[in-house]
């Protein structure tokens, strides 16, 4: 989405991989180097550059630079003597040698900074008129099959298991742009592509550099935000600072004991979410909840160490700069503790006006608001991040539609409250991503018991409501968890994606008449939602709902939307009157889930659990 001075930049890993082959022919067995990391850098950055090497007996080598526009500034040994860490001036765009010398061996190793894409530190990240779509690529689509088994994987392929890889990868994604396009997405979130040798959900990080081989390369990657970015589509790369995976490289030598949060035996975390902003919690609970791994398999990064910090800051300004990424989604966002408020200065600082979202795994919005914005807390704390998924308001909805028992916390009231709350929110329109299920949770269609009529009311509400909505994909075309059940159920395989499945859900005359019915209704709503403004950019006024009917609008000064929802099990007559405050000067407006033409006053029901949405100018 931003045009480049010079394309030599994606010439970047090949060209450093190159060069490390290059050095490894003349170094000895004493002293290599394997691994540096950033794997390159650019010119006019805010963010200071500190190298961290890996290689036999790096302790107390020194490092300069061979040529003029790059210097060393200082070098800081590991408490492993298998590291170095060197922070680095840089001046101006080049090619450069770092020389390692160590006694009176001396090895070089190339090094390029390049040119940053014109306009690279004003790109706008998420903006309220996106529509999320998220994909787990291993289940979305298989484009290369070479890519299917690599030679000494720890996971085979078999399709048939609920937590085994199936083979999607990104040139899977890229051959289903156009059909994201069309549906009326304006950004991918993709669950991890980086480096997961031990789990297919990709979240147990091995390299943090690298993307995994079985969904492509580097390379790959960066053409894929490139093309989707042809087609009118951001890119959302979900990254993981808090934990990696017990698998990771440097697990077999860590360069400081701290580098991952130790305990004498392994200590879980007590996912005590409410311990930060709890005024009167003990400080052993809120060590044990950030500091405490989040599984076995998934060693608690140590922001508190600055080495992990600055490295972790670096990977991700490094992966916006690489692939000229539009926004992030930061995983487990409060578990990285109040250090993670200087991980998200540091990116904001290089990145001002990009807005990226956080997980804040929490019903409360009071939760939520804790660890959103510039806002100073009572405790002095501010989070800095700029969104969040909207959790609570999530839990709201399903319960709202799934039972009309008021008494037991259903009916659409329990919507009505959770948006009453936004008061607690700076600005919840441009912080909040709306959502109706994600890879974590059950299928909206299971939890709504299968019943289209509410899935579309799901589906009309997350797209018409304040803040971004993110759908699940297939959500479109009414998927459904695996009778298996488990954690695994949500993460079905998207029909169509493989070689040979026997129905192509991507081809319209290949869906049932439900699934059709479904994704007409939500392409409907997105196309709708990006054509008319008022939709993302104007005022919210919502009523207090009578009869189990949520109604609200979405105004400006010229025109405005009416959205109702039913909740009931019987038809619901409208009341005109009681909307006089925001129709008194509308006559007429146009149903967009019909394209029937209603005139105010006229005698309209709204089907059982039904919806509408009227637009009038």
């Amino acid at each position: 989405m931003y045009s480049i001075r010079r394309n030599n930049m994606k010439y970047c890993s090949f060209f450093i991989f190159m060069w490390l082959m290059l050095g490894y022919t003349c170094s000895i067995s004493a002293q290599k180097v394997e691994r540096i990391n950033p794997l390159c850098w650019w010119a006019d950055m805010n963010t200071d550059l500190q190298l961290m090497l890996y290689g036999k007996n790096l302790k107390d080598a020194t490092v300069r630079v061979l040529e003029p526009g790059m210097s060393v500034s200082s070098i800081h040994n590991a408490e492993s003597p298998n590291y170095l860490f060197v922070d680095v001036i840089v001046d101006k765009v080049g090619r450069y040698t770092l020389e390692v010398e160590k006694g009176d061996r001396k090895l070089k190793i190339p090094y390029e900074i390049f040119p940053r894409r014109e306009g690279a530190e004003n790109r706008e990240g998420l903006t309220s008129s996106d529509v999320i779509y998220l994909i787990m690529p291993d289940r979305f689509a298989n484009g290369d099959m070479d890519n299917d088994c690599i030679k000494g994987a720890s996971q085979i392929l078999d399709r048939k298991g609920l937590e085994t890889r199936h083979g999607g990868d990104i040139r899977g994604i890229m051959d289903h742009l156009d059909y994201m396009a069309d549906l009326g997405i304006t950004a991918i979130w993709s669950t991890p592509l980086l480096e997961d040798n031990q789990f297919y959900h990709h979240y147990a990080i091995s390299d943090y550099y690298n993307i995994d081989p079985h969904f492509g390369t580097n390379e790959l990657y960066k053409e894929m935000v490139s093309e989707a970015h042809s087609k009118g589509l951001k890119i959302i790369q979900d990254i993981v600072p808090n934990h990696c995976g017990s698998g990771h490289w440097w697990m077999r030598d860590l360069p400081f004991k701290d580098w991952v949060t130790c305990f004498d035996t392994f200590t879980q975390s007590n996912y005590a979410l409410y311990s930060f902003s709890d005024p009167y919690a003990a400080t052993t609970d809120q060590e044990l909840c950030t500091k405490g791994w989040f599984v076995e398999s998934l060693p608690d990064m140590n922001l508190s160490n600055p080495y992990v910090l600055k490295y972790l800051i670096q990977m991700a300004i490094w992966w916006i700069e690489y692939a000229d990424l539009d926004a992030l989604r930061v995983d487990t966002y409060f578990y990285m503790g109040y250090e993670g408020q200087l991980w998200t200065q540091a990116i904001r600082n290089e990145y001002p006006n990009m807005k990226f979202v956080g997980e804040v795994w929490g019903n409360d919005p009071g939760i939520i608001a804790y660890w959103l914005g510039d806002k100073q807390k009572r405790n002095g704390f501010a989070s800095h991040l700029p969104m969040a998924m909207d959790f609570p308001l999530e839990r709201s909805l399903v319960m709202g539609l799934a039972s009309d028992n008021e008494a037991w916390g259903g009916s659409t009231k329990a919507i009505y409250n959770m948006i009453a709350q936004d008061f607690l929110y700076e600005d919840a329109g441009g912080s909040l991503v709306v959502f109706a299920d994600n890879h974590d949770m059950s299928r909206i269609y299971n939890m709504l018991g299968k019943d289209i009529r509410k899935v579309k009311q799901a589906m009309t509400f997350i797209t018409t409501t304040r803040g971004l909505p993110q759908i699940y994909y297939g959500t479109e075309l009414l998927f459904s968890d695996d009778s298996r059940g488990g954690a695994h159920q949500c993460r079905m395989d998207f029909p169509g994606g493989w070689k040979g499945d026997m129905i192509n859900l991507f081809h319209t005359e290949e869906r049932t008449n439900l699934q059709q019915e479904m994704f007409a209704h939500t392409r409907n709503l997105l196309h709708f939602r990006k054509n008319n403004s008022v939709v993302y950019e104007g005022k919210l006024m919502h009523y207090v709902p009578r009869n189990n009917v949520y109604t609200y609008f979405r105004y400006n000064d010229s025109e405005c939307v009416m959205i109702v929802i039913n909740g009931a099990s019987q038809p619901q007559k409208i009341d005109w009157k009681r909307f006089e405050e925001r129709l008194s000067s509308k006559s007429e407006g146009v149903n967009i889930l019909t394209g029937e033409r209603i005139r105010k006053g006229d005698m309209i029901e709204v089907e059982a659990n039904g919806s509408m949405v009227i637009h009038y100018k």
